[in-house]
């Protein structure tokens, strides 16, 4: 696992990275707007799995805006790779696996640990708990599976969680399905896994409030 110096030197390397492109069209390409205001500053916001935090871009420096709400540094990572990766791609609307992500089956078994296996210990003996979320975040999808919620996790990168109950015979099971386009918005197996399961634990955040 990444130590908290690993994040800090990520998100150090991340910021100069993106202090080299073109601000503008990483924010266009990631379907995000950039918004100056009149002292010169510019702003962007990021919608975040229910939440929205301010990139703010001052003369050489790039900051997250912490008025817009605390944001730790592996999720400033996380935003910071997908302004820098995004491509403008559309969404497919076609499902793969996190297996089927680039690297993704050396990760996988930290993968499971991390995201699949919270999210069946949480809502595994009851799916539909899935549906009465569907009316706080995002929404109930036909896919495989008892319950299926689909969350647009960041702007063009929907992931959804998929359950099946379990019984006497079977215990239950889950997966998680991300668009055959995530590879040109989160470049690394890394990233989808932190963002899989960021939405896994939002989403128990939210159960254990209602």
């Amino acid at each position: 696992m990444p130590t908290q110096h690993d994040y800090e030197t990520a998100r150090a390397l991340a910021l100069d990275t993106l202090l080299k492109l073109d601000v503008e069209s990483c924010c266009a390409n990631a379907g995000l707007s950039l918004e100056p205001d009149s002292s010169g500053i510019k702003r962007v916001p990021i919608p975040y799995i229910g939440n929205t935090y301010t990139l703010t871009v001052q003369n050489e420096t790039i900051f997250f805006d912490d008025a817009s709400g605390p944001l730790k540094i592996p999720d400033q990572v996380l935003l910071l790779h997908y302004l820098i990766t995004a491509n403008g791609a559309p969404v497919k609307d076609k499902w793969i696996t996190f297996r089927e992500v680039p690297s993704g089956s050396f990760y996988y078994p930290a993968f499971v640990k991390r995201a699949i296996i919270p999210l069946v210990k949480c809502f595994g003996h009851a799916p539909e708990m899935l549906e009465k979320l569907s009316g706080t975040i995002g929404r109930i999808v036909e896919l495989p599976g008892d319950k299926a919620l689909k969350v647009l996790a960041l702007p063009r990168v929907p992931v959804v969680l998929s359950l099946w109950k379990g019984d006497s015979e079977f215990p239950a099971e889950g997966n998680i399905y991300l668009d055959e386009s995530v590879g040109s918005y989160l470049s690394t197996a890394e990233d989808v896994a932190y963002l899989a399961s960021a939405v896994v634990y939002k989403i128990i955040g939210i159960a254990r409030s209602m």
